[in-house]
């Protein structure tokens, strides 16, 4: 577990309990992985369940769904995998053609795009054949007697109106009736219990109601305070004063003219600091796709923001029709012994969740049950992580690494030991002081 003291939480499973802090000078008030979890309303797909979405099934849906995929694909320019979960339920659309009822397996408005046709089958007495169309597409066709020898495909469930189970040739009906539906904050619950069982490095809030961005917030500082769960929750405008928590102010317009506000752009930079390399900051990265922002603001509008806490997206100073997202912030601003301003860096914190999950997953892995608590089992586990830290170093995330940085001691408890880590992660340049003396 992270947070707090950790001395005070429950000790009682087996398990590897994580604190974190931070030790370092912090500024002057005055001065200066990819897994995501998207929640999103659409007009189509399974009711409050997590789908789970590699890069090639986002692409059938974004095909399927246009703009309303929007937050998918803003989310998989960057990241690789998405729990994809529907927050609304609306209404069925149906329709009745003689005996034959047709209703849309889910809700929403994309059934209305279907319909059916019967016809008399080729060559075969008493046989018909009912089509699922998708506009003017044919996506499933079943030979069959009558309505009891139909079976439910994808996109629709075929029942009786009456007894008599006689089908009846139809040119074509479409299904009616469909609504896609208002998402509730109890909807938005849902999608954090879900998610919470799965790992995920980002979570996106892609709406801007006061409340629903609360309880994401709140779940953010309970899974890191509390359960041990590195992600971070990104939200439209903050300022939550917690690492765990990325703000956006504004949005972008993209290549087609399309307007990502900063609502929807919750996805992109969650998709973005998911799949972040540890060794790579997306301070000055460009967003994908993007041509220009919906709102500038003076360099006097930035430094405000940067110090509140919140990621703004410029347009590029070097020209180019490109936006970048001017500093990899998060929104802690209130800097103290313990969240220093180190930990305001979202590429500090990409380090620090990564670590925080890698001596998790070793212990519980390796250690936890299966080694014995002695002087021998303290020394394997500190060897284990220093191997680990000096990888690390090796590729640049850390530097300076040293075996005192990791100091292993038995617990009060017979079964317990306490670790103390010292990292020092490598951040990127950001500020470049510079001063020109002419001379001549």
């Amino acid at each position: 577990m992270a947070g707090g003291n950790w001395a005070t939480q429950n000790k009682v499973l087996p398990g590897v309990y994580i604190n974190y802090s931070g030790n370092g000078n912090n500024p002057s008030v005055e001065g200066d992985s990819g897994i995501v979890g998207i929640p999103a309303i659409l007009p189509w797909l399974k009711e409050k369940t997590l789908i789970s979405l590699t890069r090639k099934e986002s692409k059938s849906l974004e095909s399927d769904f246009g703009k309303d995929a929007l937050l998918i694909t803003e989310a998989m320019k960057n990241s690789a995998h998405v729990f994809l979960f529907r927050v609304n339920t609306g209404e069925k659309a149906a329709a009745t053609i003689g005996n034959l009822v047709c209703t849309a397996l889910y809700s929403g408005a994309y059934g209305n795009r279907l319909s059916v046709s019967i016809e008399n089958t080729v060559g075969q007495t008493s046989k018909y054949d009912v089509i699922t169309w998708l506009d003017t597409t044919e996506i499933d066709r079943q030979t069959v007697a009558d309505i009891t020898s139909l079976a439910a495909n994808k996109w629709i469930a075929f029942s009786k109106a009456a007894t008599d189970t006689t089908l009846s040739v139809n040119a074509g009906t479409t299904l009616s009736g469909g609504t896609n539906g208002n998402p509730t904050s109890a909807d938005y619950v849902d999608f954090l219990n879900q998610i919470e069982l799965q790992t995920v490095n980002a979570v996106a809030c892609p709406t801007d109601d006061a409340d629903i961005k609360a309880l994401f917030i709140a779940f953010a500082k309970r899974m890191i305070n509390d359960d041990g769960k590195y992600l971070q929750v990104v939200v439209p405008d903050s300022e939550a004063n917690f690492e765990g928590v990325i703000s956006v102010k504004n949005g972008v317009i993209l290549e087609d003219g399309t307007h990502i506000d900063n609502v929807a752009a919750t996805a992109y930079i969650a998709g973005a600091t998911a799949g972040c390399p540890l060794k790579e900051s997306l301070t000055n990265a460009n967003y994908i796709g993007a041509v220009d922002v919906d709102e500038r603001y003076t360099t006097a509008q930035q430094i405000e923001y940067a110090k509140s806490g919140h990621m703004v997206f410029i347009p590029s100073p070097v020209g180019g029709n490109s936006v970048l997202i001017q500093k990899d912030i998060n929104t802690l601003t209130v800097f103290t012994s313990s969240r220093t301003y180190a930990m305001s860096k979202n590429k500090v914190i990409r380090i620090l969740f990564n670590i925080c999950n890698e001596i998790s997953n070793r212990g519980m892995l390796y250690y936890s049950g299966k080694v014995a608590n002695n002087e021998d089992g303290r020394k394997l586990f500190q060897s284990d992580i220093l191997s680990y830290f000096r990888s690390l170093e090796a590729e640049g995330v850390l530097h300076d690494v040293a075996p005192e940085d990791i100091t292993v001691s038995k617990g009060e408890l017979i079964d317990a030991i306490v670790v103390q880590y010292g990292v020092r992660p490598v951040d990127v340049i950001e500020t470049i002081y510079n001063t020109i003396v002419v001379e001549g």
